[in-house]
């Protein structure tokens, strides 16, 4: 809640002409102001962050026509006495000079109209939402504003509280300048992180730590905090639940730290096939033949030399750029080397089908060029295009389908095929391009699918365009 306005401190002596303010401008704001008449007009009290505004009539038994505390919740009357707004921490209502409700809503208010009421000639009430509630009062040369209802903020906050407004087009407008000045002054621009982020002497989050590492070993608390710490190594050497639920067990890195041993240091802890530390012996008292039995089932199983470890056959496609393929492939290309360019659409079913075959083309040509390095597999590279940047190679070659595969040898065009559906189609249209490249068996210059083999004639097709059966 903030004043806003300046107000007239006469003295006490013209009570009938001036209207008297005893506000403390310089701190807080409160005090009391006065009719002409040595009525009361206003009383503003502190409230937490905030401030209490109470309005007066001016009359012999002072009539409350407007009270507003810090979370704006109050209301505001007619001059009769009957209300006029109704404010509540969730909700308001707004009713006529008879007192019928006449509008009902909750908080956050949809609408954007201010609501304004003049409750008397010095008394003005505008209301906008339970966080934008303006008191004006004006008398002679006193003018006085109370904004009522503001939220306090954290005076070090976000960059997300640092909002100037809203743009059209739906995003926020930042105060850029207060957030690169907070973010060279603290080299953040997120809250600092509070006390309880670091270890301090204090009782609170981090003291436990540092509090079982300066204690006494001849205390009392010490051989229960030992007992309890061989207690957690026990239960994190028994092999019978499936995943460590118990919080602090020394399985985790954090409680290895904390108790300064481990696993290993219980002398009935034996070092399992599978690298963990087993519990044989679970001391007093002993289990019985069942507890036995079943801890022995519930251990968990060695898969350490068992099977053989999952290697991906697929392999995903480099990416190649459209403004890289005047470069690497017409420019400057590998020598010796067939470039299959993948154009695909995500957008696509096909596509995506397409490009799990041409994965794992790509696999099966990297696997046998690492088994046979002179191979014809070696001097084969795949890469993969996106057909949504642009309709380049589309005009070039006069299709308008995807996928679509193109082989070129050295800058030239060898093959250029979309009846690819299987690994071996790939793998067999890049090594046979190959070898045609090798041979110097290239398409033509100019070389553009002719119609039938794609959709161009579609393009001709007009909404007035008839088609007729043959």
């Amino acid at each position: 809640m903030a004043m806003a306005g300046e107000a007239s401190t006469s003295g006490r002596g013209g009570l009938g002409e001036r209207v008297q303010s005893y506000l403390d401008k310089t701190r807080n704001g409160e005090g009391m102001v006065y009719y002409p008449s040595g009525q009361v007009a206003a009383v503003v009290a502190k409230q937490g962050l905030g401030r209490i505004v109470t309005l007066f009539s001016d009359s012999p038994n002072s009539t409350i026509l407007v009270n507003f505390d810090v979370d704006g919740v109050g209301g505001a009357n007619y001059p009769n006495g009957k209300p006029w707004l109704v404010v509540t921490p969730s909700s308001y209502s707004l009713s006529d000079r008879k007192g019928n409700i006449v509008e009902r809503g909750k908080f956050p208010r949809t609408s954007q109209e201010e609501l304004r009421l003049e409750v008397t000639e010095c008394i003005t009430v505008r209301f906008l939402s339970r966080q934008a509630i303006t008191v004006a009062f004006s008398a002679g040369d006193c003018q006085l504003e109370w904004a009522c209802g503001e939220t306090p903020r954290r005076a070090e906050g976000p960059y997300t509280a640092k909002v100037l407004g809203r743009l059209p087009d739906g995003r926020l407008e930042l105060d850029v300048g207060s957030i690169r000045q907070r973010q060279a002054a603290i080299g953040s621009v997120y809250v600092p992180a509070g006390p309880h982020a670091k270890e301090t002497d204090r009782p609170g989050l981090g003291s436990l730590r540092r509090a079982l590492r300066s204690l006494d070993p001849a205390c009392a608390v010490a051989s229960t905090v030992e007992g309890l710490r061989s207690l957690d190594c026990r239960l994190s050497c028994i092999e019978v639940l499936p995943k460590p639920v118990l919080y602090g067990t020394s399985r985790s890195a954090s409680a290895n730290n904390l108790l300064g041993s481990g696993a290993a240091g219980s002398p009935a802890a034996t070092l399992g096939p599978n690298g963990k530390w087993t519990l044989d012996d679970y001391g007093a008292p002993p289990l019985s033949a069942a507890q036995r039995r079943f801890a022995s089932t519930m251990r968990s199983v060695d898969y350490s030399g068992r099977g053989k470890a999952y290697k991906a056959k697929r392999l995903k496609l480099p990416w190649m750029r459209l403004p890289d393929v005047q470069q690497q492939v017409y420019g400057d290309p590998l020598p010796d080397t067939l470039m299959m360019l993948v154009v695909l659409a995500d957008w696509n079913p096909v596509c995506r089908t397409v490009e799990a075959v041409a994965e794992a083309a790509n696999g099966q040509l990297r696997e046998e060029a690492a088994s046979k390095s002179g191979g014809e597999a070696a001097h084969v590279k795949m890469y993969r295009l996106d057909a949504s940047e642009g309709n380049t190679l589309q005009d070039r070659y006069g299709f308008r389908t995807v996928p679509m595969f193109l082989c070129f040898y050295e800058g030239r065009l060898v093959a250029a095929s979309n009846n690819v559906r299987a690994p071996g189609d790939a793998v067999a249209l890049g090594v046979g391009a190959l070898t045609r490249g090798r041979k110097g068996e290239f398409l033509p210059e100019g070389f553009r699918f002719g119609p039938g083999q794609d959709n161009t004639l579609l393009e001709y097709i007009r909404p007035g365009t008839i088609l007729r059966e043959l």
